[in-house]
């Protein structure tokens, strides 16, 4: 079979361009062929079986601008159907299938803007436009969600057919699984020395590409109200791409400045997961959360907040997710109940992580895509 997969810009760090190679893989991996349609491949070359398709970057001011045109573009590539089966891994219309990796916009920013914003903003009125065309009827796009909590809100936003979604598994890559445990602990005890880490230290991890969406600025400002007797043990590292001044200047408002460090972007955080106590995650804006599956796989204990997709997965973990309405000082609380007993539920997370199905978004959406 040919399939035409749509993805707006790939990189290698983000989590749907991640979920986009795994399904090239895969589906290569079948004997398939696949051709990727995009304005830049910025990474290793896709698998053999591939074919790039570049379309030129229409160089507009706006990225809403910008994913209109490509949006245009993936309208005119698919009038000449020359594959079996077409898939939107951006959120753009016509496609057989659309890969929800995000948060319905319209029920997301609907908690945040008034009808007027989103209605004459033009960024929000292109993005809008764009989810209504894939999302309600007459459209005939079948919507592979990765969280439950998709289904409801586009059912609720622009009443999508039951029929028309279904859901995925996680699809964590199977390197970031615990190795065995004489590998896991040399790993855990070489990170921790190269960066100072004291035995009586407690490392928490924070992992983000975006200070408001990821609720790095919420975790920031926690560690630093976590009582003294707490806190002065602490280690805090955070990962990702985030604006450095704005990070420290957060730093030395909670008076943690000299306990962080920080990374900067890494091509995989499974050693530091290996090496961290928690991780903290609380986001606001998260549809699934495949660091939050990451770390469960690691045996990292996990606080987070309810609107991430994979928070059923913590919670049936250990229970510790924060539920809406968001509180920073309920953060600390539960923050500071849970440093105490982190080698308990460290155990807990392991005995979860060895019962759940971690891997297989990929191999299960590829079935679908067969059936066509």
């Amino acid at each position: 079979m040919k399939f035409l997969l749509a993805i707006y810009k790939y990189n290698p760090f983000g989590g749907l361009q991640r979920d986009t190679l795994r399904l090239v893989e895969e589906l290569t991996g079948r004997g398939h062929e696949v051709v990727v349609f995009t304005t830049a491949w910025d990474g290793p070359p896709p698998p053999a079986g591939t074919k790039l398709e570049l379309v030129p970057s229409s160089k507009l001011r706006s990225n809403h601008a910008n994913m209109v045109k490509f949006a245009e573009a993936f309208r005119r590539r698919l009038e000449r159907r020359d594959f079996d089966v077409s898939v939107a891994m951006s959120r753009i219309p016509g496609a057989d299938f659309y890969f929800a990796a995000d948060v319905c916009m319209k029920v997301y920013w609907s908690n945040l803007h008034s009808a007027f914003a989103l209605r004459f903003n033009p960024r929000y009125a292109a993005y809008l436009k764009l989810e209504h065309a894939v999302a309600a009827p007459p459209s005939r796009t079948r919507i592979a969600c990765i969280a439950q909590a998709q289904m409801r809100d586009y059912a609720a936003a622009y009443g999508t057919e039951p029929d028309r979604m279904f859901l995925l598994p996680p699809g964590m890559d199977p390197a970031c699984r615990r190795p065995s445990e004489p590998e896991a602990e040399a790993i855990r005890s070489e990170i921790r020395n190269v960066n100072q880490v004291q035995p009586d230290d407690t490392v928490i991890l924070l992992v983000s590409n975006s200070v408001y969406n990821k609720g790095t600025d919420r975790a920031i400002a926690a560690v630093g109200a976590l009582p003294d007797e707490l806190k002065k043990n602490i280690r805090l590292w955070i990962v990702g791409r985030l604006p450095e001044n704005e990070i420290r200047k957060a730093l030395d408002d909670a008076g943690v400045a000299g306990q962080a460090v920080l990374f900067g972007q890494t091509d995989g955080v499974r050693d530091h997961m290996l090496g961290a106590d928690l991780f903290l995650h609380p986001a606001r804006n998260e549809s699934a959360g495949s660091a939050l599956i990451e770390a469960l796989a690691a045996g990292l204990p996990v606080l987070t907040t309810d609107i991430c997709g994979f928070a059923p997965f913590v919670r049936n973990a250990t229970g510790t997710v924060l539920e809406s309405p968001f509180r920073q000082a309920e953060l600390v609380k539960m923050m500071s109940d849970m440093l105490p007993r982190l080698g308990k539920l460290k155990q807990q997370t392991l005995a979860c992580a060895e019962k759940e199905d971690f891997c297989s978004r990929a191999r299960v959406f590829a079935d679908i895509l067969e059936k066509r």
